[in-house]
Parts: structure tokens; C-alpha cells; sequence
């Protein structure tokens, strides 16, 4: 039987050997190749930095509709183009599981209570009271330190524009300047679209295309600014991420039906700067039969998701080269068990998760990750 020391020697002699068969290796196997020993721990890290790094996850999470409600979670590596059965204990129940298009985020919202989470694996989740003014439909981000509830108030409600912000360092609800009355026909998730970046949030009206943003630290809003990109789009998606800034997707008619493309916005000036194009049998792909055809989108890093969102069925994968760079577009088959998903809400997030992140869970909470 080898022993450690042998198997040390073997990993330097055959370091760049080892190095590349790591870069094909699944990001959650690397988590133990990292442990058996001081060589190969440096040829994971090395493998990681060089051969094949880290890219962010789509994760896709389910909850049934019925009691006791339980929820399941799949994971799309794209590093290694695997999918993963992510084995945890169940969510809580709060309320109906729902994800925000503001970077990585979970929550349920109900009467009497507010469950959100905001970590890349969505292992921790935080119980607070719940907004003042009741809402079925709100914008709900994290920006900085605060989490931002806004718009989707019930018609009972005095102000259907209502905005809220939980100080996560105070632990406090305080109410802030009510949403523009230019959004009063749809201040709600439905209508809008909204991405965060460090400072604050942006929303944009997804058939219009005009949009406003909200400082929690002057408590102010701003614009309507139009974006307004050389040709008409529906279906308008606003994300952020610190690799990419803004970027807005949407769905163009063109003559023999849509294409998607894909902009840069300008924070400052809000120039529209046309980046990408999805290829148009992916297009087809994402519309299949659906008659009223509308997409999402879930940023992380230099990766753009888009999904349709009445099926589901595809995502369709766009892999930035940087802010000059080309897209690079690719099909990712949706894996979670269609029979029944009547009877479940289906929600996806994306975070870039990292070796690190992997072993805390696989340590301190148990969790395994299962190749599908």
C-alpha cells in the first residue's frame, strides 16, 4: 500500500500531470483531492487559478405547493458542464419560496413573517418580523447592508408605492421615500425588473424600458431615464454584476419573430452598447411552444442564465470574455424532474461558489453534493 509520503512524491513528479486531470474534475470532488495531501492541496489551488477556475453556478431550487412543502435543490456546474443533486435538510416554511434577479437571494414572505438568505449556497437564513405594509408582489434586494422592500403592496394598502429597508447591521425595518408615482401602474416583480449594484437599485419597467433607482444612503429616487437601444424590445431584464456593471437583455421582434440581445449600460451616462446576440435556434429553444414567451435572467461574474419563465424546460448559458469581449452562448438542459412540477415553485439563483464555501457546508452542515 502507498504510503503518504509516496503518494507526495508521486504529485510532484507528475505535478502538471495531476494539475490537468484536476481541471476535468467536479468542483465538489476537489474539495477532498484537496485533503490528501500538502501536494495535492497545491494542485488543486494551482489547478483552479490556471487549468480551470471556478465559474459561477445556476442553481435551481423547488418547493412543493403542498404541505409540509419540502424543498429540493440542483446545482449546473459549468467549469466541468455537470449537474448536482444538492442533499441538505429542508428549508423552513414560511411562505411560498421566492428568488430575487438581485444578485444571489431567497426569500419568503408571509403576514407574519420574512425569511430571506443571501449567501452563495443559501445554507444560512435569517427570521425577522415582517415589513409594515403587507405585499404579494414587491421588489425585494439586498443592497449593502440593508435589504430593500419595495412596491407589490395588497390593494388595501394606502401606498402601493411603500418602500421599507431592514438595517441587517441594526436589525431594524425603517420606512424610506415612496417609489415615483410614474410607477404606480407597475410597481410590482411582475412588471418590473431590478439589479443592485454596491450603492443602489436600479429599476426598469420590462415593456417600457424606462427606468429609476433608489440610494438607500440619501434615501432619494431618480430619473425616469429611457433605455433605449436602437431597436424596439420586450421583455426587458436589468442585472449587475462587479465584472460585467449593467447589463440589460431582452426579447427584439425582428421579421420572422424575435431574437434576444444583449446591452451594456452605462452607469454614469447610461449609454446602451450593444454586446450579444443569442443564436437563433437557442432562441427557438427558449420560445418552444409557449404562446405568451417571456424570459428571465440570473447574473453572476461574467455568466448570464436566461430562461424561459412560463417552462423552464432549457437555459440558455452566455459566458462573457470580458467588457470588450465576445459572449460565447451554450444550451444547458434543464435536469430537476419535470413529472409533478405543477405542484411545485421552481426558482433559480446564481452565485459563484467556491472550494471554500463547498467545504463549510460539506463540514459543519453535512451537506453532499450527487452528480447527475
Amino acid at each position: 500500500m502507498a504510503t503518504r509520503g509516496d503518494r507526495e512524491e508521486e504529485a510532484e513528479i507528475h505535478g502538471d500531470v495531476l494539475e490537468a486531470v484536476l481541471s476535468h474534475v467536479p468542483s465538489v470532488d476537489l474539495v477532498s483531492a484537496s485533503h490528501v495531501s500538502q501536494s495535492w492541496h497545491g494542485a488543486v489551488s494551482t489547478s483552479l487559478r490556471h487549468q480551470n477556475p471556478t465559474k459561477p453556478w445556476l442553481i435551481l431550487h423547488t418547493q412543493s405547493t403542498r404541505p409540509p412543502h419540502a424543498t429540493a435543490s440542483h446545482a449546473y456546474d459549468p467549469r466541468t458542464d455537470v449537474w448536482m443533486r444538492i442533499r441538505r435538510p429542508p428549508i423552513d416554511y414560511v411562505a411560498a419560496l421566492r428568488s430575487s434577479s438581485t444578485a444571489n437571494m431567497l426569500y419568503m414572505l408571509s403576514p407574519s413573517a420574512f425569511a430571506f438568505s443571501t449567501d452563495r449556497l443559501h445554507s444560512d437564513w435569517r427570521n425577522v418580523t415582517p415589513p409594515c405594509v403587507w405585499r404579494t408582489d414587491p421588489i425585494v434586494a439586498r443592497v449593502a447592508d440593508a435589504v430593500v422592500v419595495a412596491g407589490g403592496a395588497c390593494y388595501f394598502e394606502d401606498d402601493p408605492l411603500a418602500v421599507e429597508l431592514y438595517d441587517l447591521r441594526e436589525r431594524a425595518w425603517r420606512t424610506c421615500k415612496s417609489m415615483p408615482l410614474s410607477l404606480k401602474d407597475s410597481a410590482s416583480s411582475s412588471w418590473l425588473s431590478a439589479a443592485a449594484t454596491e450603492e443602489k437599485l436600479f429599476l426598469v419597467e420590462k415593456q417600457t424600458g424606462l427606468a429609476h433607482w433608489f440610494n438607500p444612503e440619501t434615501n432619494s429616487w431618480s430619473g425616469p431615464i429611457a433605455l433605449s437601444p436602437s431597436q424596439p424590445v420586450q421583455s426587458c431584464h436589468v442585472s449587475y454584476s462587479s465584472f460585467t456593471g449593467l447589463i440589460l437583455v431582452g426579447i427584439c421582434p425582428i421579421e420572422n419573430g424575435e431574437t434576444i440581445k444583449m446591452w451594456r449600460i452605462g452607469e454614469n451616462d447610461f449609454a446602451i452598447e450593444e454586446i450579444g446576440e443569442m443564436p437563433g435556434d437557442f432562441v427557438a429553444g427558449l420560445k418552444s411552444d409557449s404562446e405568451d414567451f417571456s424570459i428571465d435572467v440570473r447574473l453572476a461574474g461574467n455568466f448570464v442564465y436566461v430562461y424561459n419563465s412560463a417552462t423552464a424546460e432549457e437555459v440558455v448559458a452566455c459566458e462573457l470574455a470580458g467588457r470588450g469581449g465576445e459572449c460565447r452562448w451554450w444550451k444547458v438542459r434543464n435536469v430537476v424532474e419535470r413529472d409533478g412540477m405543477i405542484m411545485k415553485t421552481l426558482v433559480f439563483t446564481c452565485a459563484e461558489v467556491g472550494i471554500d464555501e463547498l467545504e463549510r457546508v460539506m463540514t459543519t452542515k453535512s451537506w453532499r453534493f450527487d452528480v447527475v
